[in-house]
């Protein structure tokens, strides 16, 4: 229950401060699954979910085939956001993941083939695509000396930069292998902002990213680390809000 208000919480932080700007970040599961799958609009069950733990294959794909999309992730960062994940969904769900795999040569024509094949050659029941995609949008701004965050409206002055704002979202669809029908569906999002300097100075608070106001800011290794920092951090975040209405949605079917 904690885990829960507290995301909600975070996402509610970012709709006030960043005005809601995740619709920024278009769903892009439908370019790869046909709606015929039965994938719903919303996060809606599209059919009864398992009453019992599944064992399925994960398959975690980097989308960037839209307009202002994020360059597509370092293999190494995403398939840190792929252990994750998996990682997640052992915590709060019954689905035992059999293997994590990212595969290079899925595109989105919008057919399930390739996933039940996939499914099959690694001889499960259930197939579940992680689709990852970002958007993002970088501006000149000025920063504080001291690195500590200004009122709304109160930029002057200080050091000039630019801030990046990054707007992930992370959907997931259930595959019945054996049918390629979708069991369900949904998708979480978040947000994070880097904020770096024109000018690359010795400094112990640039280049910086944030979230929320609520959580301690996330400092990258080094200058060239910054912008994969910024999307792993929106990435993480984003799985934790679709694992988290996963399980509600989880929750409700059996309770149904």
């Amino acid at each position: 229950m904690w885990r829960h208000i507290w995301l909600m919480v975070g996402f509610l932080c970012a709709c006030s401060s960043l005005g809601c700007s995740l619709q920024n970040t278009p769903k892009r599961l439908t370019a790869y699954l046909p709606q015929s799958t039965g994938l719903s609009g919303g996060d809606v069950a599209s059919m009864a979910l398992p009453a019992e733990g599944v064992t399925a294959v994960l398959v975690v794909l980097n989308d960037s085939g839209f307009e202002k999309s994020a360059p597509e992730l370092r293999r190494g960062t995403l398939e840190n956001l792929g252990e994750h994940l998996k990682t997640e969904l052992h915590k709060q769900l019954p689905i035992q993941i059999h293997s994590v795999v990212y595969p290079d040569d899925v595109k989105p024509k919008g057919s399930v083939d390739p996933f039940i094949r996939l499914g099959k050659d690694q001889n499960v029941p259930y197939l579940l695509l992680a689709v990852l995609s970002s958007s993002e949008y970088e501006v000149f701004d000025h920063f504080p000396m001291g690195g500590m965050q200004q009122p709304t409206g109160m930029r002057g002055g200080g050091m000039p930069g630019y801030r990046v704002e990054n707007y992930a979202r992370m959907e997931l669809a259930l595959l019945d292998v054996r049918t390629g029908q979708s069991v369900v569906s949904t998708d979480g999002q978040a947000w994070a902002t880097l904020e770096r300097l024109v000018v690359p100075i010795e400094s112990n608070v640039y280049p910086v990213v944030r979230r929320a106001q609520t959580q301690p800011p996330i400092y990258p290794n080094s200058e060239g680390e910054e912008y994969e920092t910024l999307r792993w951090v929106s990435g993480q975040d984003a799985i934790g809000q679709a694992v988290m209405h996963l399980e509600i949605l989880w929750r409700k079917s059996q309770a149904a």
